[in-house]
């Protein structure tokens, strides 16, 4: 096994750990409210939404790392789901402008170099009117949140996780309207919710 699918299944294990104890619920409600037929999951990591996946959605799945995306599309494919695999960068998609009835990710804009490209590239596919959904880390306030602050950035040093951002924000600044949050933890884990003007 190479580093990259050693790393691969490293990230799968915890991830599927934190999935049983809480996240598969987030996972479930964010689904829940996908538009479709034209769906875009970015930020597919190693596949763990594919459950949620519905036969009438067409769904492309992106991620920017080969050994996840190959874990994805075989969980895929175990449980009967159907999707089009994209090797692919969120911060410069490989799609045309206003594809999409849907997109949405799943605890990716906390691990993005520059989250404003990253969002402002969901808005150029998503159709007029097109649905922004994101299960988010986000900036919380009061003492918890000015705690967490302080650590965020060094945190994401480390591993690539920052969990203080105000993705509200950056999703209105990349020219989403409509936009709504639901607290799941704390308010520093949220399902937003957004349209393309």
């Amino acid at each position: 096994m190479n580093d990259a699918a050693r790393s691969a299944s490293i990230y799968d294990f915890m991830m599927r750990v934190l999935d049983r104890i809480m996240i598969k619920g987030w996972r479930k409600e964010l689904w829940a409210m996908v538009r479709g037929p034209l769906v875009l999951e970015a930020g597919v990591g190693t596949g763990l939404s594919v459950d949620f996946y519905k036969d009438e959605f067409h769904i492309t799945a992106l991620d920017n790392n080969h050994s996840f995306l190959e874990k994805a599309r075989h969980r895929a494919e175990i449980k009967g789901k159907n999707a089009d695999f994209i090797f692919g960068d969120i911060e410069s998609l490989p799609f045309d402008a206003n594809i999409f009835d849907t997109a949405l990710t799943t605890f990716l804009f906390c691990q993005l170099e520059n989250p404003q490209l990253g969002m402002a590239e969901l808005n150029r596919v998503l159709k007029p009117g097109g649905q922004l959904l994101l299960l988010e880390h986000v900036r919380t306030y009061g003492t918890f949140g000015r705690l967490l602050e302080v650590i965020s950035g060094p945190l994401y040093k480390m591993t690539g996780d920052h969990i203080a951002r105000d993705t509200e924000e950056i999703a209105a600044k990349a020219g989403f309207v409509n936009i709504s949050a639901k607290d799941l933890f704390t308010r520093g884990v949220i399902i937003i919710s957004a349209e393309k003007s």
